[in-house]
Order: C-alpha cells, then sequence, then structure tokens
C-alpha cells in the first residue's frame, strides 16, 4: 500500500506527472458531460484545460535550455535522428509563443484582427500535431533500434537482457499508439477541410483523449518500473 501511495506522490510531485493527472480530469470531465449533456462538466473541463496552459506559459526558458543543450543533434546515432530531434526543438519552441500570443489576445492585452487570431490558432493546433508526428516517427525509429538490438543478442546472453528489450519494445508501441490517438485529436482541431478537421463529435475527441492520457499515466508508472 505503502509503494502505492508513493507511486502516486512522486506522480503528483512532478510537474509533468501533475500534468498528467490533469489532463485525464480534464478530458473525463468532458467526456462525462458530452454523454451526459450537462455543460458544467464541460466548463469544468475546460477550466483544467485553461490551467494547463497557463502553466505552459513558463515553459520558455526550460524549452530554450533544452534545445541549447541538444545544439545540432551530434550526439545522436544517424543525421536523420539528429535532423529529427533539431526538427522537434524547433517546431516544440514555435509552438510556445504562438500560443502565448492566441492567450494574450483572448485575455484583451493584445489586439488582433479575426482573421489573425483565427491563423494563429489554426497555426498553433498545426504546431502540435506536427511535434506529435515527429514524436512517432522518432518512436517508430526508436522500436527498429531496440529490435535489432534483440536481434543481435546471442543464445548465450542472458534471459534477462532479452526480457528487458522485450518490455522496451512494448513500451514503445503504446507509446506509438498513444501518439496515433492524439494525432487524430490534434488534426480534429483543426478547420474543416486539413484532413479530417472538425469531423469527429466532441464526445468521440473527449473519449480519444480520455484514453490516451489513461494510457499516458499507464507509461509513465511502466517506466518507471522498467528503469528500477
Amino acid at each position: 500500500m505503502s509503494s502505492v501511495m508513493d507511486d502516486i506522490y512522486e506522480l503528483l510531485d512532478s510537474y509533468n506527472g501533475r500534468d498528467k493527472v490533469v489532463r485525464l480530469a480534464c478530458y473525463a470531465c468532458k467526456l462525462y458531460g458530452c454523454i451526459q449533456g450537462e455543460k458544467s462538466w464541460q466548463v469544468a473541463g475546460s477550466r483544467l484545460s485553461n490551467a494547463r496552459m497557463m502553466l505552459r506559459l513558463f515553459d520558455d526558458i526550460p524549452m530554450i535550455r533544452h534545445t541549447y543543450n541538444y545544439g545540432l543533434g551530434k550526439h545522436e546515432s544517424s543525421k536523420i535522428a539528429a535532423f529529427l530531434g533539431v526538427l522537434a526543438n524547433m517546431v516544440d519552441q514555435a509552438f510556445l509563443p504562438v500560443e502565448k500570443a492566441c492567450w494574450l489576445h483572448d485575455v484583451g492585452v493584445i489586439k488582433l484582427s479575426t482573421v489573425t487570431a483565427d491563423r494563429l490558432e489554426i497555426l498553433s493546433t498545426a504546431l502540435w500535431a506536427g511535434s506529435l508526428y515527429i514524436s512517432l516517427i522518432q518512436t517508430f525509429r526508436s522500436m527498429r533500434h531496440v529490435w535489432w538490438s534483440r536481434d543481435c543478442l546471442s543464445a548465450e546472453d542472458a534471459c534477462e537482457a532479452r526480457r528487458n528489450l522485450d518490455a522496451r519494445l512494448i513500451i514503445q508501441a503504446i507509446t506509438a499508439g498513444k501518439l496515433c490517438l492524439d494525432i487524430t485529436h490534434a488534426v480534429s482541431c483543426l478547420p474543416s477541410g486539413c484532413l479530417w478537421g472538425e469531423k469527429i463529435g466532441g464526445t468521440k475527441v473527449s473519449a480519444i483523449a480520455t484514453f490516451s492520457s489513461v494510457i499516458g499515466i499507464g507509461l509513465y508508472f511502466a517506466r518507471k518500473r522498467l528503469l528500477k
């Protein structure tokens, strides 16, 4: 029991862990509100979503430091991996000020025309979707490398090493599935005419996001166990 409580404490004690829990609560409230037709639950979900966004307003400096430390990805195993890493950092770095500009417009601090505001919202969503797509490619490449490492194990190698690689493959496969759900969610927020933008109903989008959030928390604990 104490181990479970310690895990929950560690989850809630970190920024990323708490964000996962708030994300789950956000979309669970929206899903319940959509199913029951209760606006109050949907409003609660929107307020939780706004809380997550408010915290992201201060992510610029940590992101700049991460981008600086990563550099041109010279430590990566290949030029493709380095290119994807640099591209992911550029997209994530661009997303933060765009989202900030959208928020400042929403609260009335800056005045933008309706057309400009709409374009910024679309750009923000497109950057979000693009970041997820790059992460999906990186995950597939990582899965391929782990698979190769597994195939290179000789019969004399310890079974423990093979089990460890199998566990990593399962975690990465689940991560790829979660990213597919997140991409589906992100693209559905784009305007009509952009792939499947606005073609998935609010209830289904909330269900997809809720399921993705549950998987995200499960992956958090799975990775924690694997690293022990």
